[in-house]
């Protein structure tokens, strides 16, 4: 008896070497896209719990002390607010998979048209900054390592550290309030609230952004600096490549992965910062109306921005994550 053995063609092979290839960005994108749907899943449970938690009578605010009982009762029943705390839950996470964040309680108006009435002023905010952050801490960190590189410049390392390491660890609201007195008060430069045209935008994106050109500018010195150590860098240099072809074809490249790495986190704390930074200088964002909704205890609202901001700072990571493993095919090995 004569059994045949079946060489497999080369179109099968090169099939099966795609099929693999393709294999681990499956996979990354399956858990990453996992992960986000289970992260949004904990932060609205919590966020709708801790805002039960925080006590006070959302329909009596918005109603004021003149509202009579019988209209608090009826409007409370008309919201489903007395209903069991467990249905309630269920409504709530029927919303958000079908996108309805409900009624606002203090406006009456639907949480989603006042988010979207006030998003495009903190995403507007929020890009200045992050490309104020972007344009000025990378070539400054650059800089700096080339500066100080074989123990060169101890002076002028010396007062990039302590700068950077002071606004690196101080906090926006500190910041916000000595630009205005700075500013706003004592030069009276510029608005401390309001204002029109570039004016408004420099005092809340310096506030936004201080912060973020300092810790990146100090990772981008020390990975430049570590990068220059490298053999690869010390070979380009010996065979005499000026130093703007090192710098671009062996430096930059091998520094963006942690740059990459951080303007993810960088857009998650611009979120967060925007609370803070509207409130201080009255900017029409959600971040001013997140804390207008804690005050009157608008749950809805409460929970519908931060419902918002989470899936904004979840999906920025997972696109920078996206970005990176393109970058370095490395870290989709390590994360398979």
């Amino acid at each position: 008896m004569t059994s045949t053995v079946t060489t497999p063609s080369r179109e099968d092979s090169s099939e099966s070497s795609r099929k693999g290839a393709r294999s681990p960005w499956v996979g990354f994108i399956v858990r990453r896209t996992g992960s986000l749907i289970l992260s949004l899943w904990l932060i609205a449970t919590l966020i709708f719990f801790l805002s039960r938690a925080i006590g006070g009578d959302a329909v009596r605010a918005a109603a004021g002390v003149t509202a009579t009982p019988e209209y608090v009762a009826a409007r409370r029943a008309e919201l489903g607010l007395d209903d069991p705390l467990l249905e309630q839950y269920g409504r709530f996470i029927e919303r958000i998979v079908t996108f309805d964040f409900g009624e606002s309680i203090s406006t009456g108006n639907s949480v989603a048209v006042e988010i979207a009435a006030r998003l495009p002023y903190t995403v507007q905010l929020g890009l200045y900054a992050f490309l104020l952050a972007m344009l000025v801490s990378i070539p400054l960190g650059i800089w700096m390592a080339v500066r100080t590189e074989n123990g060169r410049g101890e002076r002028t390392n010396a007062a990039f550290n302590a700068i950077s390491g002071f606004f690196a660890s101080i906090p926006d609201f500190l910041i916000a309030i000595s630009l205005v007195m700075i500013f706003a008060v004592g030069l009276r430069w510029l608005p401390a609230a309001g204002g029109e045209g570039v004016t408004a935008f420099i005092l809340p994106v310096l506030t936004m952004s201080l912060g973020l050109i300092a810790v990146l500018s100090r990772l981008m010195k020390a990975e430049t600096t570590r990068v220059l150590r490298e053999d690869y860098t010390r070979t380009a240099r010996a065979n005499n490549l000026p130093p703007r072809v090192v710098l671009f074809r062996h430096v930059l490249p091998n520094v963006m992965t942690a740059t990459l790495t951080y303007s993810g986190m960088m857009l998650a704390s611009l979120m967060g910062g925007a609370i803070i930074t509207e409130t201080v200088f009255g900017w029409p964002g959600i971040g001013n109306l997140f804390v207008k909704s804690i005050a009157v205890y608008d749950y809805p609202l409460l929970e519908g921005l931060v419902i918002i901001i989470a899936t904004f700072s979840l999906v920025a990571t997972f696109i920078v994550d996206l970005i990176l493993a393109k970058v370095d095919p490395k870290s989709l090995i390590r994360s398979s």
